[in-house]
């Protein structure tokens, strides 16, 4: 186990000392491969063992970590190319892209301990180091709308993490002389006081939910998303969205599910009708981007909280919108570095001008939207179906208008970006370091929309066992 943290902490190292931008992101690229490899090998022997009380990769931290680790590698790859971009263009200089690989990876590892944590107040440590590793990524550029979001960032993310840290002592008064290791806590719920345990799972929730960007905590995120570089904001919608959530879960078996499904209902069905009324009137696509993070976060919260069938399209949901999120945020670096602009009124006809990015993005619209042939459709499909087996039907019809209006806004969006008339502009030439691993991404989701192995959903559904309430 100990390797999952040694690769990242050493290409922190490697791009810490390196002499160009180059051997920083060289490093990056190898630490990501190394931790991606370790996480195989990890997995492959589940369960590892337990350090002391602390430490435990099972099943569902694995599931996490793969994300983790995987998008991790895409955008390593990829930010070889849009620094390489950004320096060329003035935009930023060689020091301060040699830090994005020191902060970036220090970030991943502050991640990789989240979904390894075993003890409930390592893990929470580890998720306000990825609030502090994360921060100086937001503010990389160094102009004044990037520090009021890192700020923004830090603050809001702040006084969320104060809530979850209640969660832990309340819940630390119900278990009593109970370990709060995961495993215990689990294994003893039927000890633990029900009335500290539901105040500690409502502060984990808005806390942690926070972190998850759940309306209506949400408003840090499309400030932050915004600003960041474009690696940089894949990694904290691909990735640290699900560590947030996946705090949430690992203390679900230890809550009665009478109290903790109509909450996560309500938050669920809330943080899709936010950005429901306010897709529509973006401006900034990145800004667009972060919305459908919020969506899709309530998306999966909707899910655990309807419970049944519709807990495993849940997890499913997690990669399938990681896949698709990271790679719109890859096609929409590549693009606002090529025209000069985020605003997307002024991002017109991609596909006449560079027609893969416009294939890209074009496509990437339809997987985040959840549309056929793409992933995203089964696992949203399955959440409906869920619902609605499980008795949720007013809620189950909320969740298939909100995505119907959502579906409709994304689709004008990307229709006018892709296809829509513009002034000609003169651009850069393609990047293929950028386009090679969107693509890569879009046929991940591709193929799990045509055929999702069964091996692996039964292997889900196992997963969504772990975090039914009790």
């Amino acid at each position: 186990m100990e390797f999952l943290f040694l690769f990242p902490f050493s290409a922190a190292v490697a791009a810490l000392l390196a002499r160009s931008p180059g051997q920083a992101a060289a490093g990056s690229i190898l630490g990501a491969v190394g931790l991606f490899a370790c996480t195989v090998r990890q997995a492959l022997a589940l369960p590892v063992e337990v350090r002391g009380e602390f430490l435990r990769l099972d099943e569902l931290g694995a599931y996490f970590l793969f994300i983790v680790a995987g998008v991790n590698v895409v955008c390593s790859v990829y930010s070889y190319g849009y620094f390489r971009r950004e320096m060329e263009g003035g935009h930023i200089g060689p020091s301060k892209t040699r830090m994005y690989h020191v902060w970036i990876n220090l970030f991943v590892l502050s991640m990789v301990l989240v979904v390894c944590a075993h003890h409930l107040a390592l893990q929470w440590i580890a998720v306000e180091a990825t609030t502090l590793f994360s921060a100086p990524l937001i503010y990389l550029h160094g102009d004044r709308k990037g520090m009021e979001a890192a700020w923004k960032y830090l603050l809001i993310c702040s006084v969320g993490i104060a809530f979850a840290f209640l969660g832990v002592i309340f819940l630390s008064r119900a278990a009593g002389d109970i370990p709060l290791t995961f495993s215990a806590l689990a294994a003893g719920r039927e000890k633990l006081d029900p009335r500290f345990v539901r105040l500690a799972f409502l502060f984990f929730l808005v806390g942690y939910g926070t972190k998850m960007g759940l309306a209506p905590m949400h408003t840090w995120l499309p400030d932050a998303h915004s600003q960041a570089p474009a690696p940089a904001s894949a990694m904290l919608s691909g990735v640290l969205l699900n560590c947030a959530l996946l705090a949430v879960l690992r203390v679900a078996p230890a809550v009665p599910g009478a109290y903790a499904s109509p909450l996560l209902i309500l938050f669920g069905i809330a943080s899709i009708g936010v950005p429901a009324l306010l897709a529509a009137v973006q401006r900034d696509l990145k800004r667009l981007l972060a919305f459908s993070s919020i969506e899709n976060m309530g998306i999966i919260v909707l899910g655990i909280g309807f419970g049944g069938a519709a807990r495993p399209a849940a997890l499913l949901h997690v990669l399938n919108h990681s896949i698709a999120k990271v790679l719109l945020f890859l096609v929409a670096g590549d693009i606002i570095l090529r025209f000069g602009t985020q605003r997307i009124q002024r991002i017109r006809g991609i596909f006449r001008q560079t027609p893969l990015s416009g294939f890209l993005l074009f496509g990437g619209i339809l997987a985040i939207a959840g549309s056929p042939p793409f992933g995203g459709f089964w696992s949203e499909f399955g959440i409906l179906v869920g619902g609605i087996a499980g008795g949720h039907l007013t809620a189950s019809l909320i969740y298939l208008v909100l995505l119907a209006v959502l579906f409709g806004s994304f689709l004008v969006y990307g229709s006018d970006m892709a296809f829509g008339e513009g002034t000609p502009r003169k651009l850069t030439a393609p990047e293929l370091w950028c386009l090679v691993p969107a693509a890569a991404l879009l046929v991940c989701s591709l193929w799990l929309g045509l055929h999702v192995p069964s091996g692996f959903y039964k292997a889900l559904e196992r997963l969504s066992t772990t975090i039914a309430f009790s």
